[in-house]
């Protein structure tokens, strides 16, 4: 039941594993805390990474959203790169720490670059849990935020599709290494939009996107393994696509 604070409505709240999950000021989404994910998957920076049985491959004419959740640890490293493609230095998503832009998708060409220096983005580092949510909007990719429209990245070249197989390093580069938890990685063909990233984000349906996409991702990984294991289940209906783990070692899996 929600809590009314004069024109404040508190919906609902988190604390540690209590049930309760999010805050809203009128209808401004504000705070969105964990909610019970099950595990996530914490690399060390320094030489983990991991590839996908196959590319996680959608048509640049075909609408897609691409969502995942990250913490990082305060110390961050300057550059992570979370997700690339093995074969070329040219298509990666990284999140940066100290410089701008915090956040960048290139996609081939230098032209292809997405970049985000917006200032709401650069206490990405603090050691809380954030959503990240990109979507194909006609040649654009657009980042949403924590529920916050952040619009395209002003790329000047068409780079609408994605194509991916790589977790936590710049594969083909590999002094760029991830030590950013990540956590539910979606990729699926659908229409994406600010209020769908905001259910994601807000709804707690980010534990369980079907809620929101009304169907099971296309590639879907939850990283809900035990520690020590190699091998994350695609959970999506792409078959299976399962990425396997490499120089893992340590707790690298925790709970979420």
């Amino acid at each position: 039941m929600p809590i009314e604070l004069g024109s404040t409505d508190i919906t609902t709240l988190k604390l540690g594993s209590t049930d309760v999950s999010q805050v809203y000021l009128g209808s401004t989404a504000l705070l969105s805390t964990s909610y019970n994910f099950g595990n996530a998957i914490f690399p060390d920076g320094v030489n983990d990474d991991a590839l996908t049985a196959s590319t996680l491959s959608i048509a640049g004419a075909t609408d897609w959203i691409v969502s995942f959740w990250i913490k990082g640890s305060g110390s961050s490293n300057a550059t992570n790169v979370v997700m690339s493609r093995s074969n070329t230095n040219a298509n990666y998503i990284y999140l940066r720490t100290g410089s701008t832009p915090y956040i960048r998708w290139q996609h081939g060409a230098n032209n292809t670059r997405e970049d985000w220096s917006d200032s709401g983005l650069s206490g990405w580092d603090d050691g809380d849990w954030h959503h990240v949510y990109f979507y194909r909007v006609g040649n654009d990719r657009h980042l949403v935020f924590d529920g916050v429209d952040y619009g395209d990245g002003g790329a000047s070249a068409a780079q609408s599709g994605v194509s991916l197989n790589s977790f936590f390093s710049r594969y083909n580069n590999s002094t760029f290494y991830s030590n950013v938890a990540m956590d539910d990685v979606v990729i699926h063909e659908t229409t994406g939009s600010v209020s769908q990233a905001q259910s994601l984000y807000n709804s707690g349906a980010g534990a369980n996107p079907t809620t929101v996409l009304g169907a099971t991702p296309k590639y879907w990984y939850k990283f809900d393994i035990n520690n020590g294991d190699t091998t994350v289940p695609n959970d999506g209906t792409s078959g299976t696509n399962d990425i396997t783990l490499s120089n893992f070692s340590g707790t690298y899996i925790q709970a979420h």
